[in-house]
């Protein structure tokens, strides 16, 4: 059997050893319903909310602005929906290079009659200077993602928040929620939330090794209330009984990824570098500076990205040719390069690489092998 080498880590990491057993311990040893009274539930909900404690203690939070939820795209779902309670029918900014689940909001917003500003992101970078001027009255919700998925650009969030925060005080009061979708940053870039200055975050645990299917909101505004309805769970923005032993693998694969990230980031970044010279034949089209190093997107020229794609994988090399959390991800990704004023012809040919902290260099040597290969052999 052929053997595997994955660099699509940023669709999904394999989960670590670690995580893994401490998702069969909570599985097998807590067996009750944290909302149930007896003994064995209220030991899960201990569990449960030590379980917060620690991952609040890893982001500097308060716990009680924490919420576990089914992954990113559903925290984005709970900010959004949020809205929508709202009677009146205010103004919403996003940028055109946002995750789907934040763009097809934008989408159903506009059909319901909200005003909805699309941000241009020449390059992969939002412009502070762009989004002040689409702030109005109106604007309730900014929606900006943190590190790009597809090319890894790393938004200077700090700097448009205050953009955000300097226009409410000229207009006397806050009134501005300022959201980031930080999934592609646990863990690969530093950052802390307080000093982001955000109100509230996204973020999901297959993304640093941790199993799919369940993620956090970071969220300080008490304003935010859940469109969905239920048993009350997650302070009544998540209701639906916890998935404890994600939850407990999640927060054991915060823990690694926080621990090991001067080392991790060290190697990625070796490799990162790697590739970039041993490619430099394809235009590259991450950028060098403010780029996450997990992500690396480099185009083929005359050979689209999905055969392209192909061709490795039957050289045993997992590659991604758009985000793949979305059906129809390779047209999905060229719209966010092309929005960069990416060249169609280099849109079409992209191929994202992505790294893990189990990505190794002999592998990286073979990747780059396999490519030089592939090109010449289809020049």
């Amino acid at each position: 059997m052929q053997e595997i080498r994955y660099f699509d880590n940023a669709a999904t990491t394999i989960m670590s050893r670690t995580a893994l057993d401490v998702y069969q311990h909570v599985a097998s040893t807590y067996i009750g319903n944290p909302s149930s009274l007896h003994a064995e539930g209220i030991k899960a909900k201990e569990k449960l909310e030590q379980s917060r404690e620690d991952l609040a203690g890893l982001l500097s939070v308060a716990k009680e602005n924490l919420t576990f939820t089914a992954g990113a795209s559903e925290a984005n779902a709970i900010i959004f929906n949020s809205l929508i309670w709202k009677l009146q029918k205010p103004h919403v900014i996003i940028s055109n290079i946002e995750h789907s689940s934040t763009k097809e909001y934008g989408r159903l917003m506009k059909q319901l009659g909200w005003k909805v500003t699309t941000l241009d992101a020449p390059g992969g970078f939002i412009k502070a200077e762009d989004l002040r001027r689409a702030l109005t009255k109106q604007t309730r919700l900014v929606s900006l993602m943190l590190v790009n998925n597809v090319v890894g650009t790393i938004q200077d969030i700090q700097a448009l928040v205050a953009e955000v925060r300097a226009y409410e005080q000229e207009q006397g009061g806050r009134k501005i929620h300022f959201h980031t979708d930080a999934t592609q940053a646990f863990g690969k870039i530093p950052f802390s939330l307080e000093t982001l200055g955000v109100d509230s975050a996204a973020f999901s645990a297959h993304k640093f090794h941790g199993p799919k299917g369940v993620g956090f909101l970071y969220n300080r505004d008490p304003a935010i209330e859940s469109l969905s309805r239920g048993g009350g769970q997650e302070a009544g923005l998540r209701p639906g009984t916890e998935n404890l032993p994600g939850i407990a693998s999640m927060v054991e694969a915060a823990k690694e990824s926080i621990q090991k990230f001067s080392e991790h980031e060290k190697r990625v970044k070796q490799i990162n570098t790697l590739l970039r010279d041993r490619l430099s034949f394809l235009p590259t089209i991450s950028p060098e500076k403010a780029c996450s190093p997990y992500i690396l997107n480099v185009a083929t020229n005359n050979l689209p990205s999905e055969v392209f794609t192909r061709m490795l994988y039957d050289k045993g090399f997992c590659v991604s040719s758009g985000s793949a959390c979305s059906n129809n991800a390779k047209q999905k990704g060229e719209g966010v390069l092309e929005s960069m004023q990416i060249a169609p012809s280099l849109a079409k040919s992209s191929i994202r690489i992505s790294f893990s902290a189990d990505t190794t260099i002999e592998e990286a040597e073979a990747l780059a092998e396999a490519f030089t290969t592939l090109i010449q052999e289809h020049a």
